[in-house]
Protein backbone atom coordinates (compact mmCIF):
# COMPACT_ATOMS: atom_id res chain seq x y z
CA UNK A 1 0.00 0.00 0.00
CA UNK A 2 2.50 2.48 0.78
CA UNK A 3 4.50 1.61 -2.47
CA UNK A 4 1.05 2.17 -4.53
CA UNK A 5 0.91 5.62 -2.69
CA UNK A 6 4.10 6.68 -3.32
CA UNK A 7 3.33 5.83 -7.01
CA UNK A 8 0.62 6.89 -7.63
CA UNK A 9 -0.13 10.65 -9.83
CA UNK A 10 -3.81 10.79 -8.53
CA UNK A 11 -4.76 14.33 -7.55
CA UNK A 12 -1.75 16.33 -8.53
CA UNK A 13 -3.49 18.75 -10.27
CA UNK A 14 -5.48 20.02 -6.85
CA UNK A 15 -2.04 20.00 -5.34
CA UNK A 16 -0.53 22.05 -7.74
CA UNK A 17 -3.81 24.39 -8.11
CA UNK A 18 -3.34 24.50 -4.22
CA UNK A 19 0.19 25.71 -4.58
CA UNK A 20 0.10 28.06 -7.67
CA UNK A 21 -3.10 30.10 -6.26
CA UNK A 22 -1.61 32.40 -3.81
CA UNK A 23 0.34 33.72 -6.78
CA UNK A 24 -2.32 33.46 -9.54
CA UNK A 25 -4.19 35.61 -7.03
CA UNK A 26 -1.49 37.76 -7.12
CA UNK A 27 -1.13 38.44 -10.57
CA UNK A 28 -4.97 38.91 -10.82
CA UNK A 29 -4.78 41.46 -7.98
CA UNK A 30 -2.04 43.10 -9.54
CA UNK A 31 -3.57 43.24 -13.10
CA UNK A 32 -7.14 44.85 -11.33
CA UNK A 33 -5.20 47.47 -9.47
CA UNK A 34 -2.65 48.65 -12.33
CA UNK A 35 -6.13 49.44 -14.38
CA UNK A 36 -7.93 50.77 -11.17
CA UNK A 37 -4.44 53.26 -11.03
CA UNK A 38 -4.16 54.39 -14.22
CA UNK A 39 -7.83 54.98 -14.36
CA UNK A 40 -7.53 57.18 -11.87
CA UNK A 41 -4.89 59.16 -12.90
CA UNK A 42 -6.48 59.24 -15.77
CA UNK A 43 -9.09 60.93 -14.05
CA UNK A 44 -7.47 63.23 -11.75
CA UNK A 45 -5.12 64.22 -15.15
CA UNK A 46 -8.51 65.66 -16.48
CA UNK A 47 -9.45 67.59 -13.44
CA UNK A 48 -6.23 69.25 -12.96
CA UNK A 49 -6.27 70.36 -16.74
CA UNK A 50 -10.22 72.12 -16.03
CA UNK A 51 -9.42 73.51 -12.69
CA UNK A 52 -5.99 74.94 -14.27
CA UNK A 53 -7.97 76.25 -17.38
CA UNK A 54 -10.88 77.76 -15.03
CA UNK A 55 -8.10 79.45 -12.21
CA UNK A 56 -6.46 81.51 -15.27
CA UNK A 57 -9.79 82.14 -16.92
CA UNK A 58 -10.97 84.01 -13.38
CA UNK A 59 -7.53 84.96 -12.80
CA UNK A 60 -7.43 87.17 -16.51
CA UNK A 61 -11.49 88.59 -15.28
CA UNK A 62 -10.66 89.11 -11.49
CA UNK A 63 -6.76 89.22 -11.16
CA UNK A 64 -3.79 86.92 -10.63
CA UNK A 65 -4.02 86.39 -7.08
CA UNK A 66 -3.58 82.89 -5.62
CA UNK A 67 -6.45 83.04 -3.08
CA UNK A 68 -9.19 83.60 -6.08
CA UNK A 69 -6.89 80.71 -7.85
CA UNK A 70 -6.95 78.66 -4.95
CA UNK A 71 -11.01 78.92 -4.45
CA UNK A 72 -11.96 77.90 -7.88
CA UNK A 73 -9.61 75.25 -8.08
CA UNK A 74 -11.05 73.57 -4.75
CA UNK A 75 -14.62 74.20 -5.70
CA UNK A 76 -13.57 72.45 -9.15
CA UNK A 77 -12.12 69.62 -7.53
CA UNK A 78 -15.13 68.59 -5.01
CA UNK A 79 -17.26 69.08 -7.81
CA UNK A 80 -15.35 66.61 -9.98
CA UNK A 81 -13.56 63.98 -7.41
CA UNK A 82 -14.85 64.70 -3.71
CA UNK A 83 -18.15 64.12 -4.49
CA UNK A 84 -17.85 60.83 -6.15
CA UNK A 85 -20.36 58.31 -4.01
CA UNK A 86 -19.32 55.85 -2.13
CA UNK A 87 -15.02 56.23 -3.08
CA UNK A 88 -12.89 56.24 0.13
CA UNK A 89 -10.18 58.44 -2.14
CA UNK A 90 -9.01 62.06 -0.41
CA UNK A 91 -8.19 64.70 -2.64
CA UNK A 92 -6.25 67.83 -2.28
CA UNK A 93 -5.08 69.99 -4.52
CA UNK A 94 -2.79 73.00 -4.44
CA UNK A 95 -1.66 76.26 -6.21
CA UNK A 96 0.71 78.08 -7.56
CA UNK A 97 0.39 81.39 -9.36
CA UNK A 98 2.56 82.93 -11.76
CA UNK A 99 1.25 86.78 -12.39
CA UNK A 100 4.38 87.59 -14.13
CA UNK A 101 3.72 84.80 -16.92
CA UNK A 102 -0.19 84.21 -16.41
CA UNK A 103 -0.03 81.11 -15.50
CA UNK A 104 -1.41 78.57 -12.77
CA UNK A 105 -0.42 75.59 -12.12
CA UNK A 106 -2.17 72.99 -10.35
CA UNK A 107 -1.23 70.32 -8.24
CA UNK A 108 -3.88 67.00 -7.26
CA UNK A 109 -2.92 64.24 -4.59
CA UNK A 110 -4.86 61.42 -4.26
CA UNK A 111 -4.68 59.31 -1.08
CA UNK A 112 -6.68 56.45 -0.02
CA UNK A 113 -8.21 54.86 -2.63
CA UNK A 114 -9.63 51.33 -2.69
CA UNK A 115 -8.09 48.50 -4.75
CA UNK A 116 -8.17 44.78 -4.93
CA UNK A 117 -4.89 44.13 -3.78
CA UNK A 118 -2.59 46.70 -2.64
CA UNK A 119 -5.40 48.13 -1.01
CA UNK A 120 -4.23 45.07 2.04
CA UNK A 121 -1.49 47.85 2.90
CA UNK A 122 -1.36 51.17 4.73
CA UNK A 123 0.64 52.94 1.96
CA UNK A 124 -1.29 51.58 -0.62
CA UNK A 125 -0.32 53.86 -4.11
CA UNK A 126 -0.56 57.64 -4.20
CA UNK A 127 -1.57 59.48 -7.49
CA UNK A 128 0.09 63.15 -7.77
CA UNK A 129 -1.06 64.26 -11.12
CA UNK A 130 0.09 68.36 -12.43
CA UNK A 131 -1.07 70.88 -15.05
CA UNK A 132 -0.80 74.21 -15.72
CA UNK A 133 -2.92 77.00 -17.35
CA UNK A 134 -1.72 79.96 -19.27
CA UNK A 135 -2.82 83.07 -21.05
CA UNK A 136 -1.44 83.99 -24.23
CA UNK A 137 -2.46 87.18 -24.49
CA UNK A 138 -4.65 89.27 -26.55
CA UNK A 139 -5.14 87.32 -30.02
CA UNK A 140 -4.72 91.38 -31.61
CA UNK A 141 -2.15 90.96 -33.88
CA UNK A 142 0.51 93.23 -34.88
CA UNK A 143 3.12 90.61 -35.58
CA UNK A 144 2.72 87.07 -36.46
CA UNK A 145 5.05 84.74 -38.15
CA UNK A 146 3.63 81.77 -40.01
CA UNK A 147 6.76 79.56 -39.95
CA UNK A 148 6.71 76.40 -37.38
CA UNK A 149 10.24 75.11 -37.62
CA UNK A 150 13.17 77.82 -37.70
CA UNK A 151 14.84 79.48 -35.50
CA UNK A 152 14.94 83.23 -35.73
CA UNK A 153 11.97 83.58 -37.36
CA UNK A 154 11.21 87.22 -35.81
CA UNK A 155 14.99 88.44 -35.51
CA UNK A 156 15.66 91.85 -34.44
CA UNK A 157 19.65 92.90 -34.09
CA UNK A 158 22.03 96.38 -34.28
CA UNK A 159 20.70 98.65 -31.73
CA UNK A 160 16.77 98.00 -33.70
CA UNK A 161 13.16 97.92 -31.88
CA UNK A 162 10.03 96.41 -32.17
CA UNK A 163 7.18 98.65 -30.45
CA UNK A 164 3.30 96.95 -30.40
CA UNK A 165 1.11 99.34 -29.34
CA UNK A 166 -1.97 97.61 -27.50
CA UNK A 167 -0.90 94.29 -29.63
CA UNK A 168 0.58 91.43 -29.58
CA UNK A 169 3.77 89.88 -30.90
CA UNK A 170 3.45 86.27 -32.12
CA UNK A 171 5.64 83.60 -33.24
CA UNK A 172 4.35 79.97 -34.64
CA UNK A 173 7.95 78.59 -34.91
CA UNK A 174 8.35 74.96 -32.16
CA UNK A 175 12.08 76.33 -32.17
CA UNK A 176 13.87 77.01 -28.77
CA UNK A 177 15.22 80.56 -30.46
CA UNK A 178 12.06 81.29 -32.77
CA UNK A 179 12.43 84.99 -31.35
CA UNK A 180 15.67 86.38 -31.28
CA UNK A 181 17.20 89.69 -30.19
CA UNK A 182 20.86 90.77 -29.61
CA UNK A 183 23.07 93.84 -30.24
CA UNK A 184 21.16 96.34 -28.34
CA UNK A 185 17.22 95.48 -29.97
CA UNK A 186 14.64 95.41 -27.96
CA UNK A 187 10.53 94.51 -28.37
CA UNK A 188 7.76 96.05 -26.46
CA UNK A 189 4.13 94.68 -26.59
CA UNK A 190 1.42 94.38 -24.98
CA UNK A 191 2.24 90.46 -25.16
CA UNK A 192 4.95 88.34 -26.65
CA UNK A 193 4.38 84.97 -27.37
CA UNK A 194 6.27 81.57 -28.60
CA UNK A 195 5.67 78.24 -30.03
CA UNK A 196 8.78 77.63 -28.72
CA UNK A 197 11.36 79.52 -27.08
CA UNK A 198 13.38 82.75 -27.39
CA UNK A 199 16.80 84.11 -27.40
CA UNK A 200 18.15 87.47 -25.94
CA UNK A 201 18.42 88.89 -22.40
CA UNK A 202 15.36 89.65 -20.23
CA UNK A 203 16.01 93.66 -20.56
CA UNK A 204 15.46 93.11 -24.27
CA UNK A 205 11.75 92.03 -24.09
CA UNK A 206 8.66 93.95 -21.79
CA UNK A 207 6.97 91.84 -21.03
CA UNK A 208 8.93 88.34 -20.60
CA UNK A 209 7.82 86.45 -23.54
CA UNK A 210 5.44 83.43 -22.90
CA UNK A 211 6.95 80.08 -24.33
CA UNK A 212 5.23 77.20 -25.87
CA UNK A 213 2.09 78.78 -26.80
CA UNK A 214 0.00 77.08 -29.20
CA UNK A 215 0.43 77.87 -32.45
CA UNK A 216 -1.75 80.64 -34.36
CA UNK A 217 -3.86 79.74 -37.50
CA UNK A 218 -3.04 82.01 -40.64
CA UNK A 219 -6.11 84.92 -40.10
CA UNK A 220 -5.54 85.99 -43.94
CA UNK A 221 -6.11 81.90 -45.15
CA UNK A 222 -9.08 81.62 -46.54
CA UNK A 223 -8.81 85.32 -47.85
CA UNK A 224 -9.34 84.91 -51.71
CA UNK A 225 -6.38 86.80 -53.37
CA UNK A 226 -7.74 89.49 -56.35
CA UNK A 227 -7.74 88.21 -60.37
CA UNK A 228 -5.00 88.41 -62.61
CA UNK A 229 -5.92 89.25 -65.74
CA UNK A 230 -3.67 90.63 -69.04
CA UNK A 231 -0.64 93.05 -68.78
CA UNK A 232 -1.42 96.43 -68.78
CA UNK A 233 2.17 97.46 -68.59
CA UNK A 234 5.59 95.73 -68.97
CA UNK A 235 8.60 96.73 -67.34
CA UNK A 236 7.23 100.15 -66.42
CA UNK A 237 10.39 102.29 -64.96
CA UNK A 238 9.30 105.71 -63.60
CA UNK A 239 12.01 108.47 -62.81
CA UNK A 240 9.80 111.99 -62.35
CA UNK A 241 6.50 113.62 -61.42
CA UNK A 242 3.25 111.69 -62.36
CA UNK A 243 0.76 109.46 -61.17
CA UNK A 244 0.16 105.32 -61.43
CA UNK A 245 -2.93 103.96 -62.07
CA UNK A 246 -4.68 100.14 -61.03
CA UNK A 247 -3.73 97.54 -63.30
CA UNK A 248 -1.34 94.31 -64.03
CA UNK A 249 2.34 95.66 -63.82
CA UNK A 250 4.22 92.57 -65.85
CA UNK A 251 7.65 92.28 -65.02
CA UNK A 252 7.30 94.84 -62.19
CA UNK A 253 7.44 98.15 -61.56
CA UNK A 254 10.31 100.32 -60.80
CA UNK A 255 10.16 104.20 -59.10
CA UNK A 256 13.33 105.58 -59.28
CA UNK A 257 15.88 108.58 -59.33
CA UNK A 258 13.97 111.85 -57.93
CA UNK A 259 10.37 110.82 -58.85
CA UNK A 260 7.22 111.55 -57.15
CA UNK A 261 4.38 109.21 -57.50
CA UNK A 262 1.03 109.36 -56.36
CA UNK A 263 -1.13 105.72 -56.65
CA UNK A 264 -4.27 105.92 -57.78
CA UNK A 265 -7.13 103.85 -55.40
CA UNK A 266 -7.42 100.17 -56.58
CA UNK A 267 -5.25 96.83 -56.52
CA UNK A 268 -1.65 96.93 -58.11
CA UNK A 269 -0.71 93.45 -59.56
CA UNK A 270 3.47 92.87 -59.46
CA UNK A 271 3.93 90.15 -61.78
CA UNK A 272 7.00 88.54 -62.44
CA UNK A 273 9.26 91.28 -61.55
CA UNK A 274 9.62 93.51 -58.52
CA UNK A 275 8.15 96.46 -57.12
CA UNK A 276 11.22 98.97 -56.72
CA UNK A 277 11.75 101.97 -55.38
CA UNK A 278 15.25 103.78 -55.33
CA UNK A 279 16.95 106.71 -55.13
CA UNK A 280 15.25 109.20 -53.53
CA UNK A 281 11.86 108.15 -54.86
CA UNK A 282 8.27 109.04 -53.44
CA UNK A 283 5.51 107.18 -53.62
CA UNK A 284 2.40 108.19 -52.24
CA UNK A 285 -0.94 106.47 -52.27
CA UNK A 286 -4.55 105.80 -50.30
CA UNK A 287 -6.55 102.79 -50.87
CA UNK A 288 -4.34 101.12 -52.70
CA UNK A 289 -3.41 97.26 -52.28
CA UNK A 290 -0.02 95.41 -54.11
CA UNK A 291 -0.28 92.21 -55.02
CA UNK A 292 3.00 90.30 -55.97
CA UNK A 293 2.50 87.50 -57.87
CA UNK A 294 5.01 85.00 -60.25
CA UNK A 295 8.79 83.93 -59.88
CA UNK A 296 10.43 87.30 -58.64
CA UNK A 297 7.58 89.67 -57.70
CA UNK A 298 9.63 90.69 -54.58
CA UNK A 299 9.36 94.54 -52.66
CA UNK A 300 12.80 96.52 -52.83
CA UNK A 301 12.48 99.63 -50.83
CA UNK A 302 15.40 101.36 -50.59
CA UNK A 303 16.59 103.54 -47.46
CA UNK A 304 16.61 107.36 -49.23
CA UNK A 305 13.02 106.76 -50.33
CA UNK A 306 9.51 107.77 -48.77
CA UNK A 307 6.27 105.64 -48.91
CA UNK A 308 3.05 106.82 -47.28
CA UNK A 309 0.04 104.23 -48.20
CA UNK A 310 -3.22 103.21 -47.02
CA UNK A 311 -4.68 100.25 -47.84
CA UNK A 312 -8.19 99.69 -49.96
CA UNK A 313 -11.07 99.98 -47.91
CA UNK A 314 -13.17 97.17 -49.75
CA UNK A 315 -12.93 94.73 -52.63
CA UNK A 316 -10.27 91.38 -52.53
CA UNK A 317 -7.52 93.56 -50.84
CA UNK A 318 -9.79 95.25 -48.44
CA UNK A 319 -7.51 96.05 -45.00
CA UNK A 320 -4.27 94.59 -46.89
CA UNK A 321 -1.44 96.80 -48.58
CA UNK A 322 1.00 93.76 -49.84
CA UNK A 323 -0.59 90.51 -50.46
CA UNK A 324 2.45 87.83 -51.70
CA UNK A 325 1.26 85.34 -53.97
CA UNK A 326 0.76 81.86 -51.24
CA UNK A 327 1.96 79.40 -54.34
CA UNK A 328 5.33 81.44 -54.24
CA UNK A 329 8.58 79.43 -53.37
CA UNK A 330 8.85 80.29 -49.51
CA UNK A 331 12.02 82.18 -47.92
CA UNK A 332 11.57 85.08 -50.96
CA UNK A 333 13.46 88.68 -49.30
CA UNK A 334 10.80 91.40 -49.06
CA UNK A 335 12.56 94.56 -48.04
CA UNK A 336 11.11 97.60 -47.07
CA UNK A 337 14.05 99.69 -45.79
CA UNK A 338 12.79 103.31 -46.41
CA UNK A 339 13.99 106.34 -44.11
CA UNK A 340 10.30 107.62 -44.09
CA UNK A 341 7.55 104.65 -44.29
CA UNK A 342 5.97 106.24 -41.34
CA UNK A 343 2.28 105.26 -43.13
CA UNK A 344 1.26 102.41 -43.65
CA UNK A 345 -1.99 101.39 -42.77
CA UNK A 346 -3.17 98.35 -43.37
CA UNK A 347 -1.17 94.72 -43.15
CA UNK A 348 1.38 93.61 -44.69
CA UNK A 349 0.68 89.50 -45.64
CA UNK A 350 3.89 87.68 -46.74
CA UNK A 351 2.38 83.65 -45.94
CA UNK A 352 5.14 82.69 -47.79
CA UNK A 353 8.59 85.44 -47.50
CA UNK A 354 10.84 87.02 -45.44
CA UNK A 355 10.65 91.10 -44.44
CA UNK A 356 13.34 92.67 -43.85
CA UNK A 357 13.82 95.89 -42.73
CA UNK A 358 16.77 97.79 -42.09
CA UNK A 359 18.79 100.69 -42.02
CA UNK A 360 17.68 103.87 -39.75
CA UNK A 361 14.11 103.97 -40.91
CA UNK A 362 11.01 105.18 -39.17
CA UNK A 363 8.32 102.27 -39.89
CA UNK A 364 4.84 102.69 -39.47
CA UNK A 365 5.08 104.86 -36.81
CA UNK A 366 1.93 107.49 -37.46
CA UNK A 367 -0.01 105.07 -39.07
CA UNK A 368 -3.45 104.17 -37.16
CA UNK A 369 -3.09 100.42 -37.45
CA UNK A 370 -0.57 98.37 -39.02
CA UNK A 371 -0.18 94.64 -38.80
CA UNK A 372 2.75 92.05 -40.49
CA UNK A 373 1.70 89.09 -40.72
CA UNK A 374 4.89 86.57 -42.81
CA UNK A 375 6.76 83.64 -43.19
CA UNK A 376 9.99 85.29 -40.85
CA UNK A 377 10.84 89.22 -40.13
CA UNK A 378 14.20 90.17 -39.88
CA UNK A 379 14.89 93.68 -38.79
CA UNK A 380 18.32 94.90 -38.69
CA UNK A 381 20.90 97.91 -38.08
CA UNK A 382 18.65 99.89 -36.28
CA UNK A 383 14.93 100.82 -37.75
CA UNK A 384 12.53 101.76 -35.62
CA UNK A 385 9.05 99.74 -35.88
CA UNK A 386 6.50 100.96 -34.12
CA UNK A 387 2.94 99.18 -34.97
CA UNK A 388 -0.28 100.83 -33.74
CA UNK A 389 -3.43 99.33 -33.27
CA UNK A 390 -6.36 102.28 -32.93
CA UNK A 391 -8.72 100.39 -34.98
CA UNK A 392 -10.85 102.90 -34.57
CA UNK A 393 -9.43 106.01 -35.38
CA UNK A 394 -9.10 104.61 -39.13
CA UNK A 395 -11.60 104.16 -41.97
CA UNK A 396 -9.58 101.07 -43.34
CA UNK A 397 -10.92 97.87 -42.39
CA UNK A 398 -9.38 95.34 -39.92
CA UNK A 399 -8.98 92.02 -41.65
CA UNK A 400 -11.02 89.09 -39.60
CA UNK A 401 -8.76 87.45 -37.54
CA UNK A 402 -6.27 90.21 -36.56
CA UNK A 403 -8.77 91.43 -33.84
CA UNK A 404 -10.13 89.09 -31.21
CA UNK A 405 -9.95 88.24 -27.57
CA UNK A 406 -7.40 86.34 -25.38
CA UNK A 407 -6.67 82.95 -25.45
CA UNK A 408 -6.49 80.28 -22.49
CA UNK A 409 -4.48 77.02 -23.38
CA UNK A 410 -2.42 74.16 -21.06
CA UNK A 411 1.30 74.44 -21.12
CA UNK A 412 2.85 71.61 -19.70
Amino acid sequence: MIRRFLRSRAGNFAVTTALLSPVLFGLVGFAVDYSIFFSQRSRMQEVADGAALAAVREASLQGWNRSTAESVVSAFVDANLNSEAGSPAVYTSSVTVDDTRRTVTVSIRQDGHGYFLLGMFKTNPQIRTTSTGALAGTTNICVLTLDERDSDSLHLSGVSSLTANRCGVFANSASPSAIAVRDGARITAHSICSAGGYRGNLNDFSPEPVTDCPPILDPLAERKPPPVGRCDYRDLTISGVGWIRPGVYCGGLTIDGLAKVVALPGVYVIKDGPLEITGNAILLGDSVGFYLTGTTAATRIGTSTTISLSAPKSGPMAGILFFEDRNATEGRDFEISSKDARRLVGTIYLPKGRLRVKGASQFAGISEWTAIIANSIEVEKGPSLRLNSDYEASDVPVPSGIVGTERIYLSR
